[in-house]
Parts: structure tokens; C-alpha cells; sequence
């Protein structure tokens, strides 16, 4: 569970709820987290000049083994304007798993897909966000635009995408944690 608090300037009651579930059976697949770039975007040097519009990353990960995907989410502040992650398969093949034109940071979530998506062993992934920073974006915390590094404070920025996946084959989730590592 993730929360966020901003003061506000007046008294506020926070009402969020946690129910727990438990059950007499393990799963029978484990979650992995596949995240791009890893870490929220620590290493992706995230430093974006004040006025620039249109501010990339980009990160690609190719998975040594047959995986299933679970569920998607993205991760960023208030100049994040875009975040695409597709899946391009050995065949040439392209499935976007989650495409924002439009991000808001009110949708840091997680979204399970409908069914379980096949991703083959060689398939890569290939994530994409970009940031604006500049007058135009009205979600940008500061007027005039500052500078904006990677930071943990929501008017600093983040980004990443994590694709929760399980090994298609259970005995196999060893090597998909190792290499990720």
C-alpha cells in the first residue's frame, strides 16, 4: 500500500482502508517484478532543463524465459506527460502493454490485464517516458518551469513501469530473478 500526503493548510481526515486475505495455499507461481528503468528512474539520469518540452527515456529489457503477464503500472510526478512499454516479441510481433498519452499522477496503480499475456522467451520490452516541463503543461508544480531532477518529492521526478510477470514454468523463476538483478 502507497500513500500520499500534502499539506493542505487546513485540518484533514484520511480515510484510506487495507483488508487483508488469507488463504491455506500457497500460490502456485510466484509474482516478479520487471521494472524499467529499474529503481524508479535513479539511474536514468532524469535532470530536465526548465522550458524542455519533450524529455525522454528510454529502456529495454529482453527476458531469458517464457513468462505470463500479470498486471502493468507506471510510475512518475507532475511533468510526466507520456509512458508507452510495449513487448516486441522474437517473431517481430508488437503488443503495447500500456500506453498513457496523457499521465496523471493520480494513476500510479496497478492494472491486472483481463487474461494472462504469453511473452516468449528472447521477447523484449521496450519503455518509453517522457516528461514536459515546461509553461504548457498545467500539471507542472512550478510557474515559471524550474529544473526538475530525480528526486522522492512529488515536485521532483521519478518514472518507471513495472510489469508484474510469473515464469511460465515455475522452476524457472530463479534465472528470470538472477538476471533482472
Amino acid at each position: 500500500m502507497q500513500t500520499h500526503f500534502h499539506p493542505t493548510g487546513k485540518l484533514e481526515t484520511e480515510q484510506s482502508e487495507l483488508a487483508l486475505y488469507f488463504t491455506d495455499q500457497p500460490p502456485s507461481h510466484l509474482l516478479v517484478p520487471i521494472q524499467l528503468p529499474p529503481l524508479f528512474g535513479i539511474g536514468a539520469g532524469i535532470d530536465i532543463a526548465a522550458g524542455n518540452s519533450a524529455f525522454r527515456i528510454d529502456q529495454e529489457y529482453e527476458r531469458p524465459i517464457d513468462v505470463r503477464a500479470i498486471e502493468i503500472g507506471g510510475h512518475a510526478h507532475y511533468i510526466c506527460r507520456e509512458m508507452l512499454l510495449v513487448a516486441e516479441m522474437p517473431n517481430k510481433k508488437s503488443v503495447e502493454l500500456l500506453r498513457i498519452n496523457d499521465w496523471d499522477l493520480d494513476w500510479q496503480d496497478q492494472y491486472q490485464f483481463a487474461d494472462a499475456i504469453d511473452l516468449p522467451k528472447g521477447t523484449k520490452l521496450k519503455a518509453t517516458i517522457i516528461y514536459e516541463n515546461s509553461a504548457d503543461n498545467p500539471e507542472n508544480p512550478f510557474s515559471p518551469p524550474q529544473r526538475i531532477q530525480w528526486g522522492r518529492e512529488s515536485t521532483d521526478e521519478m518514472g518507471s513501469l513495472t510489469l508484474q510477470v510469473n515464469a511460465s514454468a515455475e522452476q524457472q523463476r530463479p534465472v528470470l530473478e538472477a538476471d533482472i538483478r
